[in-house]
């Protein structure tokens, strides 16, 4: 499991093992504070997955910044 503080939100990143296709799926959780009090969003990507954690949770990291990215800028 992986955390990073970016922008004002926080980001948890795992990658979930599928021991069916023997592969881990890159999960995150994203949690913020808002006027109406604490926000989240989550990821799951099934389309893409990784032989090891490591990877999918690179890859959960980098999809949870790409939409805060998109987020902060629409807000």
């Amino acid at each position: 499991m992986a955390t990073l503080f970016y922008k004002d939100f926080f980001i948890i990143a795992m990658g979930q093992f599928d021991k069916q296709k023997e592969l881990c799926m890159p999960v995150a959780g994203i949690g913020w504070h808002s006027a109406s009090g604490h926000e989240f969003h989550s990821i799951q990507d099934s389309v893409h997955c990784f032989r090891t954690k490591q990877e999918a949770e690179a890859f959960a990291l980098e999809a949870a910044k790409a939409w805060i990215d998109v987020h902060v800028k629409a807000a």
